[in-house]
This record gives C-alpha cells, structure tokens and sequence, in this order.
C-alpha cells in the first residue's frame, strides 16, 4: 500500500509528503526542493510546526511560512498515515492599489450622501417605491464598502504599511457583542458562541473585528444548507483559538487544495453575485499579523470548522484597559455582513 502511494506521489509535480508515525516516511523531488534533501526521516513537527502535526482533523488546509515563503499545505489522514502537500501562495492576492481604493472610498462617499438626501425626501412624500429602492442603494453601497474594507486591509498588509495598534483586548467580550449583533440580524441561523474563561490578549481591535465578521459572512454566503453557527473560544498557553463551525454543505475534497487562491483564480456568476472572495485572504493575513495561522477542515455534506490562532507573545505601547469601548457599532457588522443581509436591515431602523 505504501509503496504504491510513494509511486504516484513521486509522479506528482505538486510538492507532497507520506507521513508514517509523525515521520516523513516519503518525500518527492517537488517537497526536497521545498524542505531540503534531508527531509526525509525528520518529525512533521520540526518540519511543519505544532499546528499542522498535531491537528486530529481527518482532512484540513491551513497556511504556514516555510523559509520565508507562504505555503497552503494540505493534509489527508488515511488508516495510520498522511498525505501532506504543499503549494506557494500567490504574493500578490489583489490587483488594487492605494489610488484607486482612496478613489472608490470618495465616490462612495458622495454615493451615500446623495441618498441620504433622497430617502429624506422620499420620507416627506411618503414615496414607499422610492425608499424601496433607496434600502437597495444603501445596501450596495455596504457591500462595495466591505469589499474595499478587506482589500484595503489585505493589500496593506502585503505591502507592510499597515498601521498595526495591538492593545490589550477582552477578546471574549468583543466576540459576544458581535456574534449578539450579528444574530439580531440574521435570525434565520442559529449563531451562538461558547466561550471558556478566557484571558485578554494583545491584539488590534479592528483586525480581530474582521476576522471574526468575515468568517461568520462566509458561513452565511457560502455554506449551503447551513442552520447553525457556533463560535467558540478557547485559551492556550501560548494563544488564543478562535474556532468557527457551521452545518452547511462542507466543501469537496478537489476544492479544499485552492480556497485561499479564490480571488485568484475567479469565479462562475453565481460566486460574483456573492462577494468578492477576499474574506479568508482577510482572515489569514490578520492571523499571520498577530504570529498565528488559519486552518480550515471541512467534512463535505456535513460542514465545515475554521480556527485561528492569535499569538500571546505580541507586546503592545497603548495603555488601555481591557474592558474599555468594547461594544461594536451596528455599521461595523452591517458592513461586515453585507453580502449575506437582505435589503430591510439597511433601513433607518438599524443605520440611526
């Protein structure tokens, strides 16, 4: 069986790795070249860190640097072994730039002042057609605002310009008041988080917003069938886990090796309709950001969990206590959301 499994591996032009005992039982020209010619016989560990050898997920996908390079490295658990394979990332997920993004952002400005200034008179008139079409406009313009929130922070952050502000940060209260927001707007799904005691950590604010609101969009957009979100929270001694799980359709095993190159490789119309496809390439540079990684395991037919980890060892200057302005403004998550809400949430109802 495994000499059968080394010949079509080494047939492979993908870099791939059979591990036997947590050891690398085989390695193709592909992965030597990626790992060096003495690979062979070395733990998973020591090769590939602690997040990828010690996960008892059956088949999963996550993002690591390996010699200063970005690498999706997925794994397949088979009786008592694995099939590891390696692919780089692409370096540049986006094809934006600062002019333009500053250039969209003040034309969608002027956009939502303008119908700011129709809705109040539709209101005078009592125009029910007219403010129909208004919460329509309002919530395009949410959606263009979320994509360019997330290509912004992408493209940031791939350049290094981004302006990081760890502070100290109750991250289980953070969660709660947007999982709550989040809930009241989506009441079709069951969104609940299940938290542990939890220490507050060093981290930026916005960035952990992002993640956790971009995971809870993709469950929504993109996890068919799903009924049931649960976020849970737990405390290691040196990070913090943020797991996302949802009861959707999972993804297919062809599918799972290419999810972080979503934006890369483009879409069917029906994915366009959905968003733009940058909300794990948001998810997995905010982790690496703060010396964590993302790991995605899906089960076809029967969901799909994400965690990421944020690193304890990340010091901050900003002397802020823990409990301060936690509470997430409604437009933050009905930004952040905007792919998955319908057109009534964009009222004055929620925006006031």
């Amino acid at each position: 069986m495994h000499d059968l499994s080394t010949d079509i591996l080494s047939l492979s032009g993908e870099a791939a790795l059979l591990i036997r005992r947590n050891l690398v039982y085989f390695a193709n020209s592909a992965a030597c070249r990626i790992l060096g010619q003495d690979c062979l016989g070395k733990s998973l560990r020591s090769l590939l860190g602690p997040g990828v050898a010690e996960s008892q997920a059956s088949s999963f996908i996550v993002e690591i640097s390996i010699g200063g390079s970005q690498y999706a490295v997925r794994v397949n658990r088979f009786e008592d072994s694995q099939l590891v394979f390696l692919r780089q990332c692409s370096n540049s997920p986006l094809l934006l730039n600062d002019a333009l993004i500053f250039s969209m952002r003040s034309s969608l400005m002027n956009f939502s002042l303008s119908a700011d200034m129709l809705r109040t008179r539709a209101e005078d008139k009592e125009d029910a057609e007219l403010l129909c079409a208004l919460r329509s406009i309002t919530h395009s313009y949410y959606r263009m605002m979320r994509v360019l929130t997330n290509a912004s922070a992408v493209l940031s952050i791939t350049q290094g310009s981004l302006i990081f502000s760890p502070e100290e940060l109750d991250v289980a209260r953070l969660v709660s008041g947007l999982v709550e927001t989040a809930a009241m707007l989506s009441p079709q799904v069951e969104l609940k988080l299940v938290c542990e005691q939890v220490q507050p950590i060093v981290a930026d604010r916005q960035l952990v917003e992002l993640i956790i609101l971009n995971l809870i969009s993709n469950c929504l957009v993109h996890a068919v069938g799903c009924t049931r979100i649960a976020l849970s929270l737990m405390g290691t001694r040196d990070s913090l886990i943020i797991s996302v799980d949802d009861d959707g359709c999972g993804i297919a095993p062809e599918q799972l090796g290419s999810v972080f190159d979503r934006y890369c490789h483009g879409f069917d119309m029906g994915s366009m309709l959905s968003g733009a496809g940058l909300g794990l390439t948001v998810v997995r540079s905010a982790a690496c950001l703060h010396g964590g990684t993302l790991l995605l395991e899906s089960r076809q037919g029967k969901g799909t969990t994400v965690r990421v980890s944020l690193s304890r060892h990340i010091s901050s200057s900003v002397l802020k206590s823990p409990g301060e302005d936690l509470e997430p403004g409604i437009k933050t998550v009905l930004t952040g959301l905007a792919d998955c809400l319908p057109d009534e949430c964009y009222t004055e109802k929620y925006m006031d």
